[in-house]
């Protein structure tokens, strides 16, 4: 289609993704007006169910334009937004954006980004506009940013452009060795632990700093520890996250991340809090960057950079 149209009167941004939607109403200045949440419905609705679930979630709301990001831009979403390749910049990620109309509404919709150097293949989808609203607070940022998560991600910035990311499955390979491995038997329960007290990560993760290992080599011992001396599932749970997280930590030097003295983590809660004690191993500070609020300051200056609202941020 062709180019959106100015709009002065505000915006809908959307975080929707696989199973959650977020949404805001924002004034002409990027001002949050009022939020909302929901169910997604990627995967299961058809078009006319995401239209109709639009409707839903923006009900009582002023018919405005609207950008979103997200799994809303899959195969299995409301409309396809095609990859970008790396390197890209916030603006390519403008000039990249899935628009149509519904019901009079112009609706953009995030493209994500993906590698393809013919031997390595990398993509993400939601990330990069937590990455653009990073870059609206630091536009000439370079340097490494980590986003923990289920599908950890390690992204490299410079000047402003994302260059090159790599994605480390940490948190479901500690979902799958926890729940569907002979570990299972050791780890019961450790779950429960509280997310503000992790003194055996603490210690663990300082052994592995002073003496790295192997992942593979490690994991075994914690079952054999449990049948040898009965250590609680609780001190193996964490030890478990220990060690898959110093793992990652390394791996991601060795692929060619440069890490500063001051490593950039965009996230929140108890997973960041656990990739700052382990950075701290490593003799380097963590600044933590909360991702969700990233979101719609992002949505907004894409939306100007595509000239679908004109005003300037907050």
């Amino acid at each position: 289609m062709g180019a959106a149209h100015c709009n002065s009167n505000g915006l809908i941004v959307l975080d929707w993704g696989t199973t959650n939607v977020r949404l805001a109403l924002l004034d002409s200045n990027g001002t949050v007006l009022e939020e909302r949440r929901g169910e997604s419905g990627v995967g299961s609705f058809s078009q006319q169910q995401f239209e109709a679930h639009f409707d839903k979630l923006t009900a009582d709301w002023p018919s405005l334009p609207a950008i979103a990001a997200g799994m809303v831009g899959s195969r299995q979403g409301w409309q396809e937004a095609p990859y970008l390749t790396c390197p890209a910049s916030t603006n390519d990620l403008a000039q990249g954006l899935r628009r149509f109309t519904y019901k009079n509404q112009e609706i953009l919709i995030v493209p994500g980004l993906a590698l393809n150097n013919g031997s390595r293949f990398d993509v993400m989808r939601g990330e990069e506009s937590q990455i653009a609203g990073f870059l609206t607070q630091a536009p000439n940022f370079s340097g490494a940013l980590l986003m923990p998560g289920t599908h950890s991600k390690w992204v490299q910035i410079e000047n402003g452009q994302i260059v090159n990311f790599q994605t480390y499955m940490t948190g479901e390979v500690f979902e799958a060795i926890s729940k569907h491995t002979i570990l299972r038997h050791s780890l019961a329960g450790g779950e429960k632990e509280s997310e503000s007290n992790t003194p055996h990560f603490d210690k663990k993760v300082r052994e592995l700093a002073a003496q790295p290992k192997s992942a593979e080599g490690a994991l075994f011992g914690l079952r054999a520890r449990h049948l040898l001396q009965g250590s609680e599932s609780e001190q193996l749970h964490q030890e478990l996250s220990a060690i898959l997280i110093m793992g990652e930590l390394n791996a991601g030097q060795s692929d060619g991340f440069q890490l500063g003295e001051e490593v950039t983590l965009i996230g929140s809660g108890a997973l960041t809090n656990l990739y700052q004690t382990a950075l701290g191993a490593l003799g380097k500070s963590a600044k933590c960057v909360r991702g969700t609020g990233l979101v719609w300051p992002a949505l907004f200056d894409i939306a100007r950079k595509s000239n679908l609202i004109r005003g300037s941020a907050a």
